[in-house]
């Protein structure tokens, strides 16, 4: 015992000295410990036990300050920040700062909404007890730096109030659900922040208010501390992925910051603007050891202000210097990450003249201890990455601990060092904001009154509302100049004029957040050609069109004198199927299948249900395998997306060896199996359930599918006559691509006005269709057809000598997206030959290549262009509507969800016409 114990005292007497570590080259103490306050022996005893290695730990975070009054989390929860073996739940986490607040004055915490289950969210401000005393009166003073129109734009009113102001650090964490360690670094966190007495700790303290959300995804976190725990009660066994984070996105709830579908997005927007905060610093944890990624290696959003691009380069440059001087390994910016999409959590700030970051550290699914072999990848030496991570490592919960809280003090000691700074580029931001009509420009978007979708369109602007944009209804009519165009030639046209009815409403450029509202109503364009060949993630987004409502933009100033009334009230929107423009209607017995792989994108199919107000039962496709008639208690079901998953892997699911993996409701796992529950997550469909879904479908049934369930629905027979167009150059990045509807007289298409429809695309898939079950691979087309050498020219019929020229039956002319007509030679005795009225119908059909691009990357379009986007097949008495997109993607797309009612609707009459 004693031998075990020398260590850990030497460790400790280097604690006690660590004041001496953390030098500037200059020779200056920046990070000192204050050497006459104590240190707590016990807690501090514990964070070097369990740091796998000192080079693993810095000055910062290798001791904790001792408090006589305040308690830590070791003596709230039992056990220290990032302990071994150990994952709090949320009510565990509330507890902990809720005994902070009520101990130390230098603390308070706001309940700042909840989630959709009815977890609290909370958010804990931190910072000297006269700084928050007087809480309202510096929001007021930020308020008006957010907002110049206030002060009259007056640069010196606005130093005024810098001088006078305290800036606001928003840091959140374990938005992913997997990534299991923010809690407990910004517990710990919070407390050296209240106790320490650290010169750096107390300027940081004095200069900034910390605000700290420390779980945004509450019902995910604790789902994950349940999955952890069956995990450790059960430790020589697999154990499930966690299926569910939120109640309906996983991953995806880091992709919601556009469309704000999620409470959680919605409470940190309201928050981070509420507050007037200056950063929003989001955490995360996938990448070894510390990667701060907001720096990323473009192309950058083509709408923040250039203010921010140096904002991210000083703060990320200057963490990785600090912490590389502790001899932390694997700290680094730039990465791969290329800052384009506005969905992620973090970029709230950066769409609302903030400053986004994220952290990314190296989390462990959970609290074990484990031994990481890393990728050559991650630990090869780059430009950037001077000190990589180290290839094999032992990596503890409390390594990553110890990294967060570093690169978190460390911002925190360089934004408190110039904050004056960050909060002159914060009125700046605003201020060109406001002045943007002026500048870059446009001057407005107008939503026209006369816009024959009002409830798609009154679904964007509540989206606006969401985001914080003002908008304005015209008080009378408006007439406004075009931006002039070009002919085919390239000459200027005449300038056309264009006039908006009374009450249409005008999106202000002359306003602070009017950044977002132009990025989410412009379109993108990312160049096949642009260096970074691997976009982090969709590369459009063009709202206007993925609603299908009409959005003008405008760059003529003279919209800003025209008559118009700021919108107080909140846009409402009609309930049910009227939210997208559809009359309500008696709904058919409807259910939702997903597999156990994965929940996450049939998700956002769920919410555009729920909030559409259908009803509908959610089902696994175990169920199906059991059920033997589905058809006598549903008339449809949905399939939607999994997310780049095999047929093969849908059948069978999970390997069956080893134990069952179950997901279920139990004393261990309380908050699991809330929304669905099974034994065992391993099966999959199986035979039984292909067999099941078709008698289904044979028997009346409609089955909804799209992406790969559409794939899958092809691959096993259900779709007889549709198959997926093959590709070899062909590259689409979640892009906005053109549609045009090729059967008008569908039930489907029913409501729509034009005959243009945008669509969302994340890899370009389409289909070709066929009156053949194989397929018309074979079938000579005009298209096709290369004359033989002979007499004549390259159009003239070739005449063998000798005997009279007979003509040749006229080969078909076929459309891409049409299936190729069969003669009398190719039906005759053709067992192959699917009967008429058991021919795919397309619904809709992607436009010519050089008009397939509405927004984003597109590059060899030609490969899908004009292919079938959207297909009726029929399979016995029923139908299987195949989407080669996703129709409800990130509550971005409301201008597809007609085609999926429309179909859900109508299900037993879509053989008829659509009724006029």
């Amino acid at each position: 015992m004693p031998a075990r114990r020398l260590p850990l005292i030497a460790l400790l007497a280097l604690a006690s000295c660590s004041v001496f570590a953390a030098t500037d080259p200059n020779g200056s103490i920046t990070y000192a410990r204050d050497p006459a306050q104590p240190i707590d022996q016990a807690y501090t005893a514990q964070i070097l036990k369990d740091t796998t290695d000192a080079q693993f730990n810095s000055p910062l975070t290798d001791y904790l300050p001792a408090s006589a009054t305040v308690p830590t989390p070791l003596k709230v929860l039992g056990h220290i920040a990032g302990a071994p073996d150990y994952l709090p739940y949320s009510t565990d986490v509330y507890r902990y700062f809720r005994a902070l607040a009520a101990a130390s004055p230098r603390v308070k915490v706001f309940t700042i909404g909840e989630s959709e289950e009815g977890r609290p969210m909370i958010a804990v401000a931190v910072a000297d007890e006269n700084l928050l005393a007087e809480l309202d009166a510096n929001n007021a003073r930020l308020a008006k730096l957010a907002d110049p129109r206030t002060i009259a734009m007056d640069d010196a009113t606005a130093d005024a109030l810098i001088a006078q102001s305290t800036p606001v650090y928003y840091i959140t964490g374990t938005i992913h659900s997997t990534e299991t360690g923010s809690p407990t670094a910004l517990m710990e966190l919070a407390y050296r922040l209240a106790v320490d007495d650290a010169p750096y700790i107390q300027h940081i303290r004095s200069h900034v208010i910390t605000l700290i959300t420390p779980i945004v995804e509450v019902d995910g976190r604790d789902r994950q501390v349940d999955r952890y725990n069956w995990h450790r009660a059960h430790p020589d066994q697999n154990y499930p992925r966690l299926l569910y984070w939120g109640h309906y996105v996983a991953h995806d709830n880091n992709r919601d910051a556009m469309a704000m579908t999620l409470n959680l997005t919605r409470n940190v927007a309201d928050t981070f603007v509420g507050w007037h905060a200056q950063v929003l610093h989001d955490l995360h944890e996938s990448v070894p050891f510390l990667y701060d990624n907001t720096v990323g290696d473009g192309p950058y959003n083509a709408w923040i202000d250039p203010i921010l691009t140096g904002e991210w380069q000083q703060l990320g440059w200057d963490n990785v210097q600090q912490m590389t001087k502790f001899g932390m390994p694997g700290v680094f910016t730039h990465g791969d990450f290329d800052t384009w999409s506005p969905g992620y959590l973090m970029f709230i700030a950066a769409m609302h003249n903030g400053i986004s970051r994220l952290y990314e550290t190296f989390g462990n699914d959970g609290a074990d201890t484990v031994k990481r072999i890393l990728e050559p990848e991650e630990y090869q030496r780059t430009w950037y990455k001077p000190n990589p991570p180290l290839p094999v490592v032992t990596w503890s919960q409390r390594n990553n601990n110890n990294y967060q809280q570093t690169g978190l003090l460390t911002a925190l000691k360089y934004f408190s060092d110039n904050g004056q700074l960050f909060l002159k580029n914060y009125y700046l931001k605003s201020k060109r904001s406001i002045e943007k009509p002026q500048n870059a420009g446009p001057a407005a978007y107008v939503f026209p009154a006369d816009d024959a979708r009002p409830g798609s369109q009154a679904q964007l602007l509540r989206i606006l509302q969401r985001q914080h944009v003002e908008l304005s209804r015209s008080t009378a009519a408006i007439k406004i100049t075009l931006p002039a165009t070009r002919d085919e030639d390239g000459k200027e046209k005449k300038a056309d004029t264009r006039r908006f009815p009374a009450g249409s409403i005008v999106v202000r450029m002359d306003q602070p957040y009017s950044r977002i509202a132009d990025t989410l109503l412009d379109r993108q364009y990312w160049s096949p050609k642009d260096p970074q060949q691997h976009p982090y993630d969709d590369t459009a987004w063009s709202m206007g069109d993925l609603f299908d409502v009409e959005v003008v933009r405008v760059t003529d100033n003279a919209i800003l004198k025209a008559p118009m009334r700021k919108l107080d009230a909140v846009v409402d929107v009609p309930a049910g199927l009227a939210a997208i423009d559809l009359p309500n209607a008696k709904l058919p017995r409807i259910a939702v299948m997903h597999t156990w792989l994965s929940t996450q994108t049939e998700g956002w199919w769920r919410m555009a249900l729920d909030r559409l107000q259908v009803k509908y039962d959610y089902i696994s496709t175990q169920d199906v395998a059991k059920l033997g008639d589905l058809r006598a208690k549903y008339d449809v079901i949905l399939f939607g997306p999994i997310g780049g998953t095999g047929s093969r892997r849908i059948i069978d699911g999970l390997p069956m060896w080893g134990e069952p993996m179950p997901w279920k409701t139990t004393e261990l796992t309380p908050n699991i199996g809330r929304i669905d529950s099974t034994d065992d997550i391993r099966p999959g469909l199986g035979e039984s359930g292909v067999v099941n879904l078709k008698r289904f479908v044979h028997e009346g049934g409609l089955l909804i599918t799209a992406e790969d369930s559409a794939r899958f629905a092809i691959d096993v027979g259900l779709a007889p006559g549709v198959s997926i167009t093959p590709t070899d150059k062909l590259k689409v990045v979640g892009s906005v691509l053109q549609a045009q509807f090729v059967d008008r007289k569908s039930p489907i298409a029913a409501s729509y006005t034009r005959d243009d429809l945008a669509m969302y695309s994340a890899e370009g898939q389409s289909f070709k269709v066929s009156n053949l079950i194989t397929g018309d691979r074979g079938l000579p087309t005009a298209k096709d057809f290369q004359r033989a050498t002979g007499r004549g020219g390259p159009h003239d019929t070739d005449t063998p000598e000798g005997r009279a020229a007979v003509e040749p039956e006229t080969l078909p002319d076929v459309k891409p997206w049409q299936a190729t007509p069969l003669n009398a030679e190719q039906l005759r005795n053709n067992p192959w030959v699917i009967p008429t009225d058991q021919r795919p119908k397309v619904i809709l059909r992607f436009a010519a290549a050089d008009k397939l691009l509405i927004a984003g990357l597109l590059d060899h379009g030609s490969e899908m262009a004009e292919r079938a986007a959207v297909v009726d097949a029929r399979y016995g008495k029923g139908h299987v509507l195949l989407f080669a997109s996703n129709p409800m993607w990130r509550g971005e797309t409301i201008g597809s969800y007609p085609l999926v009612l429309n179909a859900i609707v109508h299900f037993d009459k879509l053989d008829g016409p659509a009724k006029p």
